[in-house]
């Protein structure tokens, strides 16, 4: 007499399920089948499963979503693996911030991304290179010759579901202050053009933030947006300026884009006082210069949360927000059955932790997320310090 084959592929069992999406906070099972997210309950049959792991004591949230990284690993000097940095923090899915331009998007899509299990998705630079000569020449639009806005818009709407819109760096180090309005008006054309968004580097602009926030519609993204460079987000007493609450109440979308560099303590600590938090947590995941502190998402939700966010906040600001920006929450964010298949698990480590910023400044904290087990797909891709071998993720 042989047995029933399994209903399930995997089960992660007696774990603590941490869901905004669905408003759940307790002890969940959580099987899969298929690639997909197949049942959720208080307690699920672990016969009738493939594989058993056991989560007990642990925090399960969906696969996290890093809404700005670089991760044209070796297509860029600054570019990370996109497998190693994020299954290692809980990320499932991770979006590129404008690393290669149209015309060398193909060589990012077709080579580099199909190498990663990571889901990988993109926003297309502005600039036809986008940062492959960014570390040699300081700066990617120099030279506006290198933006062209049909071939752009073009791109992005010959490739749906990859490329999400238009990414554009207001840095001073990026364009010319003389450039600068006239590169923000290029981007935003390439994005209605092609029906995209456009996310905005605002850190360090060398232009006003009113007049880069002014170009900024429902959906589109400040990214950096609690930097603590002399154009940021509070006037010269601490106050939110009235430009930025009123781009929060249009729908524009306020991303840390961490990097370290880009995200200044006091400035954080100011917004959340006065009701502004971020709506979404994302890492800027580079290879920086030396010094620089560059955190992967687990760290950043345990940072925002000694901060002032619950982690029911900081959590959904990494899975279902960034998920709802991407105009993909029915199928990411969150583990109802029949989403994908993507889900993280992390010991709740107590103790005095401290982060630190570029500026100087410290966090205290007494709990960290430290990614215990991540799963892409149904299936077990990273485990307690590497990743799994699998073959197909």
């Amino acid at each position: 007499m042989t047995s029933a084959a399994p209903i399930y592929d995997l089960l992660l069992r007696g774990g603590t399920l941490l869901d905004p999406a669905q408003g759940i906070h307790g002890h969940r099972d959580i099987a899969f089948k298929d690639g997909l997210v197949a049942a959720v309950a208080p307690r699920l049959d672990p016969s009738q499963a493939a594989t058993v792991v056991e989560v007990m004591g642990k925090l399960v949230t969906p696969g996290m979503v890093d809404l700005h990284g670089h991760f044209y690993h070796g297509g860029t000097g600054s570019a990370v693996h996109a497998d190693e940095t994020c299954l290692s923090s809980g990320v499932t899915t991770a979006v590129d911030a404008g690393s290669s331009g149209f015309l060398n998007y193909g060589a990012m899509r077709d080579y580099v991304f199909p190498a990663h299990r990571t889901r990988l998705l993109a926003f297309l630079h502005i600039g036809a290179g986008g940062l492959v000569l960014n570390r040699i020449l300081g700066g990617d639009l120099h030279d506006l010759r290198a933006v062209d806005v049909d071939r752009t818009a073009d791109m992005i709407k010959e490739n749906p579901g990859a490329l999400f819109g238009v990414k554009v760096r207001m840095h001073i180090d990026a364009v010319a202050h003389w450039n600068a309005s006239a590169a923000m008006k290029l981007a935003r054309a390439a994005a209605d053009q092609s029906k995209g968004r456009l996310m905005v580097h605002v850190s360090g602009t060398p232009i006003p933030l009113p007049e880069v926030l002014e170009l900024m519609g429902p959906g589109d993204i400040a990214t950096h947006a609690y930097n603590g460079n002399y154009e940021n987000i509070l006037d010269k007493a601490g106050q939110v300026r009235p430009e930025v609450w009123a781009a929060r109440k249009r729908g524009v979308i306020l991303d840390v884009g961490h990097a370290g560099v880009h995200c200044d303590v006091e400035v954080v600590k100011a917004a959340l006082q006065q009701g502004l938090p971020p709506d979404t947590i994302s890492t800027d995941i580079h290879i920086g210069p030396p010094g620089r502190i560059v955190y992967k998402m687990n760290d950043l939700v345990s940072k925002f949360h000694a901060l002032g966010m619950s982690l029911k906040d900081a959590v959904a600001a990494s899975t279902f927000r960034p998920a709802q920006v991407l105009g993909l929450a029915d199928s990411l964010g969150s583990l109802k059955p029949g989403m994908a298949g993507d889900a993280a698990v992390f010991d709740l480590r107590e103790g005095r932790f401290v982060w630190h910023d570029m500026a100087g400044h410290n966090v205290d904290g007494k709990l960290r997320l430290d990614t215990f087990l991540t799963v892409r797909k149904g299936a077990v891709c990273w485990r307690e310090g590497h990743l799994t071998v699998m073959g197909e993720c």
